[in-house]
C-alpha cells in the first residue's frame, strides 16, 4: 500500500500536479490555560496589532470610524491615535491614489509591517474607508513609519484602491501583506455576492489578490479561492503564501494558478490574522468546540494561541483562554518579549497577559 501511494505521489508530481500534505488534527489539551487577563483600554475594534521593528512600540488597527490606528507603548501602556499629517503630495510609487483619508474616515482590518533600514518601515492597512456601513471606497493604504525619534510617526504615502466587480462593487480586503520587491497580497474573505450566512455553511466565499508596482493593478491568483480567506502570510523567501481561511490553513505557491502544497485544520478554533514570530508563524482566534457539525457566530467561545511551522504547517496549541463580560472576539496576537498581546475585532479594547 506504501509503494502504491508513492507511485501515485510521483505520477502526479510528473504530471505537475501538487501534492498537497494535510497534517493531522492536534488537541488542545496541551496548551496552557491563560487563567486572568490585563486590558489597555480607549481602543476601537483593534482587529490587528504589529510591532515596529526593533522597538517598544506596537501598532493598532481600529476596524470602526473615529479610530483608524493607534500607537502603544508595549512598556508604559500608554495609548494614542496615530494620525498622519496631511501629504505634499502623493508618492510616484502608487500613482492611481485616491485621495488620503481623513483619520475619522478610516476603518482599518488588518496590518502589515516590513522594515526598510535607517529606523524606517513600511505599514500596509486594509481600509474600509467611511463612516459606519457608509463605505465610500476600498483600499490598501501605505505609510512609512519613522522610528527615530522618541515617539515614533508616520507619513502617508498613498494607496492602492481594491478591484471593483462586474456590477462595480468593491471587494473588501481582510489581511495584507507585503513582498520585498513591493508586490502586495491581500486576501478577500467575501465576494460581494456572499455573505455570512454562506461563509459559516462552508461555502467557498473568497480568494487572494495580487497587485504589483509593474501592472498597478490587483489580480486574482486562481488556485487560492477558499471559504472566508483571512490571515495572510508570505514565506521568508516569498516562495509561498500562507492563507488562513476558518479552520484551515494553507501554503500555496505564490505564482498564478497557485498551487497548495500543504494544509492545516484546527479542530479546536479558527484561524484569524496571521503573522510571523520568529521563526514561526502566529495565529489566534476563538475556539469551536461547542459548535458541533454547524458552525455559528453565537458558539464560538473562548480564544486559543496556536504557532505554525512555515515548512510543513505543523500545529502547536500554546495557550487557551475564557471569554468573559470584558473581552471575546479575538482576532490577533502579538508576543513581544515574555508578554502577549490580544486584539478584538470589536471591543474597545486590547488584552494582555504575561508569558509564565
Amino acid at each position: 500500500m506504501k509503494l502504491k501511494h508513492s507511485l501515485i505521489a510521483l505520477t502526479l508530481a510528473t504530471l505537475g500536479v501538487a501534492c498537497s500534505t494535510l497534517n493531522p488534527p492536534v488537541s488542545l489539551n496541551s496548551a496552557q490555560e491563560v487563567s486572568e487577563l490585563n486590558y489597555i483600554e480607549d481602543l476601537k475594534s483593534p482587529e490587528d496589532l504589529v510591532q515596529i521593528p526593533n522597538t517598544k512600540w506596537i501598532i493598532a488597527s481600529g476596524m470602526t470610524h473615529h479610530s483608524g490606528l493607534y500607537l502603544i507603548d508595549s512598556q508604559s501602556k500608554a495609548t494614542a491615535r496615530l494620525i498622519a499629517p496631511k501629504a505634499n503630495k502623493v508618492s510616484a510609487q502608487f500613482p492611481h491614489s485616491q485621495p488620503q483619508p481623513h483619520a475619522d474616515e478610516m476603518q482599518i482590518h488588518g496590518l502589515s509591517i516590513r522594515a526598510i533600514g535607517s529606523g524606517k518601515s513600511l505599514l500596509y492597512a486594509v481600509n474600509h474607508n467611511g463612516f459606519d456601513k457608509n463605505i465610500t471606497r476600498e483600499t490598501i493604504e501605505i505609510f512609512e513609519v519613522n522610528a527615530n525619534t522618541a515617539t515614533p510617526s508616520i507619513t502617508w504615502l498613498g494607496n492602492v484602491p481594491m478591484p471593483k466587480d462586474d456590477q462595480g462593487r468593491y471587494l473588501a480586503g481582510n489581511s495584507v501583506v507585503s513582498g520585498a520587491d513591493g508586490t502586495i497580497y491581500t486576501t478577500v474573505m467575501m465576494h460581494p455576492e456572499h455573505n455570512l450566512t454562506e461563509m459559516i455553511a462552508g461555502k467557498i466565499t473568497g480568494a487572494v489578490y495580487r497587485w504589483t508596482p509593474t501592472t498597478q493593478k490587483f489580480e486574482k491568483l486562481q488556485g487560492t479561492e477558499f471559504n472566508g480567506n483571512n490571515g495572510i502570510e508570505l514565506s521568508k523567501d516569498g516562495k509561498f503564501i500562507y492563507v488562513a481561511h476558518m479552520k484551515k490553513l494553507s501554503k500555496l505557491t505564490n505564482t498564478n494558478p497557485a498551487k497548495e502544497v500543504a494544509t492545516s485544520e484546527l479542530n479546536y478554533g479558527v484561524f484569524d490574522n496571521l503573522h510571523w514570530a520568529g521563526n514561526k508563524l502566529i495565529t489566534a482566534g476563538s475556539r469551536t468546540q461547542n459548535c458541533g457539525e454547524t458552525m455559528t457566530y453565537d458558539c464560538l467561545k473562548d480564544f486559543h494561541i496556536t504557532t505554525i511551522a512555515p515548512d510543513n504547517l505543523t500545529i502547536t496549541p500554546l495557550y487557551q483562554g475564557k471569554y468573559t463580560q470584558d473581552f471575546s472576539g479575538v482576532s490577533t496576537v502579538l508576543p513581544v518579549g515574555k508578554t502577549y498581546y490580544l486584539g478584538s475585532f470589536y471591543r474597545d479594547k486590547m488584552a494582555y497577559f504575561e508569558m509564565k
